[in-house]
Parts: structure tokens; C-alpha cells; sequence
């Protein structure tokens, strides 16, 4: 499946009820392939990491062939105290981000950015899981994330969604899921601060239903994350078949 294929974005086509601005990416031009770019804070994430999910054991899937930037995948175990899998990207923030121009200035610490989910204990994350779509769509998913603002010279930041089509394609047959919102956790696990005087911002993809990202267009962010709130257990570890929050609204 084509995850840029006909992506919101790039090319402004109005606004929603919520103010929101909508945009829209046309298929890139074919480009030859560029090396990626230098590999600046893998240990640094890694520590931030550490840090705010200690006491976890960690595995790295990584990417054999790049383009533009190189995206490895962490996988932090699950704890008895956390039963979740912690996901982190790396290199995502080798490069910056194309802020818009008039945020350039007041907002250029928002250029760097990285990505997390949480998975379930019990997630598939074997080598020959991945051969189902089933399984491996969630790595996917982070890793065109992050490589979709340098391939497109755009950004990504705190309440964009990002369907997997105009159609809204499911991510795999299990799943009615078909876009994100990108989130954050508090402060001190959301914000890393290198030491070369950077900063990077770490966003949190939620996947969402047609419905829902209809409806935060429509209400905007708060209202969405007040709906996804009121579900049982908890929204932000994923689960393809959770309820729909505005399938009867």
C-alpha cells in the first residue's frame, strides 16, 4: 500500500469548521535517491528514553536502505508496572523540518521532531510477524511519518491529522483505523533537549477512524481527545478494534 498516495496536505485547499488549515500533497516527482543525512542524536533519544521509560529492555529495527534521513524503530518491553511496549523513532530529527514562514522565527524550535506509540504487550514483533500486514503496519506507519515532512519539505506538529488516503484506506485487513493525530505526553517525556542547543519535539500518533478525524475538523482537537478519553482502559496503547467514538454521531 501507498501511504503518500493522495495525502492531505502541501497545497492549501481552505479551512475546516475548526479553523484548521487544509492542505494537500500531490505524488512527489520522481527524484533519484539521496543519501541520508548524518546521523546526529540516536544517543541522545536513546538516553532521553532511558530515562523517562527506565528499567526496560530495548531492541531496534533497523532500516536497511534510506532515503533522505535513516529511520530506525525502538522497541522498549513491556514492565509489570507499564504492561505496554514503548515505540520510539530515530533520526527523524537528523534533519528540520520546513516550518511555514510566518512560524519560522517564533516557532524554529518545533523543526526537530521524533515519534512514540505504545503497543500492547503481546504485539506481534517477531521478524516473521512482519510478513502480515496485520502485525507490521504500526513500524510502517512510524517510519513514513517520519519521513514524510522531508520528502515533502512540510512539517508535522502537535493536533495534525494525517489520513492514509483521500479514501481513508484501512492501515491493514484488521483494522478500520486510517489516519492519525499527532499528540504529545507531558513535557518531560515530549521534549529533548540536545546537546548541541537544539531541541526536538516527540509527537504521539494516534490512529483514528474516518469519523473521528471528520470530527476534529469539524470540533477540533480538545473535543476529540475528551471522546477518546471516555473509552475503557487506555486510548493511547493501540488497539485496531477499539470503539469508533463517532461512528453514531
Amino acid at each position: 500500500m501507498n501511504f503518500f498516495k493522495k495525502l492531505f496536505g502541501g497545497r492549501e485547499t481552505g479551512k475546516s469548521e475548526d479553523g484548521t488549515t487544509i492542505y494537500r500533497y500531490d505524488e512527489p516527482q520522481e527524484q533519484e535517491w539521496a543519501p541520508p543525512s548524518e546521523i546526529l542524536y540516536m544517543e541522545e533519544i536513546g538516553e532521553h528514553f532511558n530515562k523517562v521509560f527506565p528499567n526496560r529492555e530495548t531492541a531496534v529495527f533497523h532500516e536497511i536502505v534510506s532515503d533522505l534521513v535513516h529511520i530506525d524503530v525502538n522497541v522498549m518491553e513491556a514492565t509489570p508496572d507499564e504492561p505496554y511496549r514503548v515505540l520510539f523513532t530515530n533520526g527523524m530529527s537528523d534533519l528540520p523540518m520546513t516550518l511555514p514562514p510566518e512560524i519560522r522565527e517564533e516557532y524554529k524550535h518545533l523543526e526537530r521532531a521524533e515519534l512514540m506509540m505504545f503497543l500492547p504487550s503481546d504485539w506481534p514483533l517477531e521478524q516473521k510477524d512482519f510478513e502480515a500486514e496485520e502485525n507490521y503496519w504500526p513500524i510502517r506507519l512510524l517510519k513514513v511519518l517520519a519521513r514524510f515532512p522531508h520528502q515533502y519539505h512540510t512539517w508535522l506538529g502537535y493536533g495534525h491529522t494525517i489520513p492514509n488516503s483521500e479514501d481513508y484506506d484501512p492501515y491493514a485487513p484488521n483494522t478500520e483505523l486510517s489516519g492519525v493525530v499527532l499528540l504529545a505526553l507531558p513535557e518531560e517525556v515530549s521534549t529533548i533537549h540536545t546537546k548541541d542547543g537544539n531541541q526536538i519535539q516527540v509527537y504521539f500518533p494516534v490512529p483514528l477512524y474516518r469519523e473521528e478525524m471528520e470530527a476534529k475538523l469539524q470540533f477540533g482537537c480538545d473535543a476529540l481527545i475528551e471522546k477518546l478519553a471516555e473509552l475503557p482502559g487506555d486510548f493511547l496503547i493501540l488497539d485496531p478494534q477499539r470503539k469508533n467514538t463517532y461512528k453514531d454521531i
